[in-house]
């Protein structure tokens, strides 16, 4: 079941038509995680990537002062990994961690692309999904460095509006660049103002 649902997501999100689905599926391996559960944290090597088939994680740093800054939320349909250490063989920089109960669907970087080497269809499968998370990240990262609180948080409930019941305001905050409290004023305000 969940292998069917990520490949109908790959074709509808990424119009991946592979044509050997059952052979690349071989890659890919069920994991579960449970609320709290890391799938990696910083400084570990990690050269896996994976589809979330259900649950919600958070992708988060720790900054100079020791805080969590959160970077991003990704639900059900996403495909995720430390792409960077694929790449360049580093440690992870950052920590992925389940908001929720989640099922993976997870596979080793390195063996699907090799697998993919003289499959065209694949491969562009890959671009496209690289091609996406650059834009997608370019996005956020521009919204959210130049605009203000107010506008990052409407930004926020219009893109993730289908998450706001299932993330915690204080990692919300986070993910705004701004403290519990301000976010909270910030909510009041625009309740009393609408």
């Amino acid at each position: 079941m969940h292998f069917e649902k990520m490949k109908q997501t790959l074709q509808h999100q990424f119009s991946a038509t592979i044509e050997n689905w059952d052979a690349y599926v071989e890659f890919f391996h069920e994991k579960a995680l449970a609320p709290g559960e890391h799938w990696v944290k910083a400084g570990e090597l990690c050269s896996d990537f994976f589809y979330i088939a259900d649950g919600l994680v958070r992708l988060y740093y720790i900054d100079a002062q020791g805080n969590e800054v959160n970077e991003g939320f990704y639900e059900e349909g996403s495909l995720l990994g430390p792409i960077s250490s694929f790449y360049e063989e580093t440690p992870c920089p950052y920590y992925i961690q389940a908001i929720e109960p989640c099922t993976l669907l997870v596979a080793n970087y390195h063996e699907a692309h090799a697998y993919a080497a003289d499959k065209t269809d694949v491969l562009e499968f890959e671009i496209r999904f690289m091609h996406r998370l650059f834009v997608s990240n370019a996005k956020r990262d521009a919204k959210r460095l130049i605009s203000n609180g107010e506008q990052r948080y409407k930004w926020f409930c219009k893109e993730y509006a289908h998450l706001l019941d299932r993330i915690p305001q204080y990692y919300i905050a986070s993910f705004l660049g701004m403290t519990p409290v301000s976010l909270s004023r910030l909510r009041k305000s625009l309740k009393s103002s609408a």
